[in-house]
């Protein structure tokens, strides 16, 4: 594992000590993040949005499927309110500049290390609500009686 010291001498190294490409290094790594960030969070009305149209049919099967489809839903939120608060947080990079860019890019790094924190949290969560969801559709479908 890198330490955050031998990536700032990697990062000076690949871009010739050269303070705006540096700068524009992590900023584009930023800006991945919150890419991520939206995709999930575009899943996440996804489920929302479903749910709002069959939750009630999933929830009448039985009481796993009430509960895996509450749960789900509601740690999907939590997912949701996770990647929000902390990814899509503002904090704009030009705040972080100063005089020595070592100090400067160490900033930035930390910013960018706390927002992915933030964002593996999300994930992990949207991959636990929608799971729970996702096996309380299986139950629903489980349970349909055949027709004839």
């Amino acid at each position: 594992m890198t330490t955050r010291a031998e990536e700032i001498q990697r990062i000076l190294k690949l871009t010739n000590s050269d303070t705006e490409r540096a700068f524009g290094l992590v900023e584009r790594q930023l800006s991945v993040l919150v890419l991520r960030t939206q995709v999930m969070l575009s899943l996440s009305g996804i489920v929302i949005t479903v749910t709002g149209f069959s939750g009630k049919a999933i929830a009448q099967t039985n009481e796993l499927a009430r509960t895996l489809v509450s749960a789900g839903i509601l740690i999907v939120l939590a997912a949701a309110a996770t990647a929000i608060g902390g990814v899509l947080r503002l904090k704009w990079l030009t705040q972080e500049l100063g005089e020595d860019l070592h100090q400067t890019l160490d900033r930035m790094l930390r910013v960018r290390d706390e927002k992915s924190r933030f964002l593996s949290a999300a994930l992990v969560l949207f991959i636990v609500g929608f799971s729970c969801y996702c096996i309380a559709i299986a139950q629903m479908l489980m349970h349909v009686k055949p027709e004839g």
